[in-house]
């Protein structure tokens, strides 16, 4: 019973390891009434009578709080707290996203320290929260978390919304084909334990088809291959083997 739920342990761990976020995005509104949409990425951050870093501020917001903001392209924004109201003060534009994008949930998603499956992980995100991006690269997007940041993997790993394969899946094939050529890597054979220690991306290209899957040594280095999203066939421009 005990071997059993030990291994029952293992495989959920390793699902939430190799998990890609499932959630819907909420693309930039554009221009409201008194602006764009604008929400708070730092802890807090003070609403000021002038663009004066030193003028006594007349509220302070939260982080994840909304409201409208014009920028003002000088590092300010006209802060706009109601639509009757009108303008409260200006703000740092460093510490908001103005026209954001945001992503709601719909698993639980590992968040990483840089992108790589492997990097440390920095949080594990719940069902139904909705967090701001800050921008995306490729199959990741790096969100606001509570005054830090952290990154997931895009939903269903495609930027473009037209790959058929999961990121892990690819990533997986890329795995099992690199290390069934029984490769030598700075001077040592390539296992799949020392592969654990490699960084590993997997970025989809629509024009081509295929996904490009690099293994990085994090010592100069790295491995590229390259995966058709239609038929999951891998390959690699040069020999593996040196």
């Amino acid at each position: 019973m005990k071997k059993a739920l030990c291994g029952l342990c293992l495989l959920l761990t390793a699902a939430l390891l190799w998990a890609s976020a499932a959630g819907e995005i909420t693309y930039p509104a554009g221009p409201g009434q008194m602006g764009y949409d604008a929400v708070v990425i730092s802890k807090n951050v003070s609403v000021r009578p002038s663009q004066n870093a030193n003028a006594k501020a007349v509220t302070r917001l939260n982080y994840g709080q909304r409201f409208a903001a014009m920028p003002l392209g000088n590092g300010w924004c006209e802060v706009y707290l109601s639509e009757t109201e009108g303008m409260a003060g200006y703000a740092l534009e460093d510490y908001l996203l103005v026209n954001p994008a945001f992503i709601t949930l719909e698993e639980s998603t590992p968040v990483y320290a840089w992108q790589a499956r492997n990097a440390k992980r920095v949080g594990l995100l719940a069902t139904g929260e909705t967090y701001p991006i800050i921008r995306t690269e490729g199959s990741w997007m790096l969100i606001s978390l509570r005054g830090a940041a952290g990154w997931i993997v895009r939903p269903n790993g495609d930027p473009t919304g037209t790959a058929g394969m999961r990121t892990n899946d690819v990533l997986k094939r890329a795995e099992q084909y690199l290390l069934s050529t029984n490769p030598w890597v700075e001077d040592e054979r390539l296992t799949s334990e020392k592969l654990k220690d490699y960084y590993s991306f997997a970025e989809f290209d629509a024009a081509s088809g295929e996904w490009k899957v690099t293994f990085d040594s994090r010592r100069g280095t790295s491995i590229v291959l390259f995966v058709n999203d239609a038929t999951g066939e891998v390959r690699d421009d040069e020999p593996v083997n040196g």
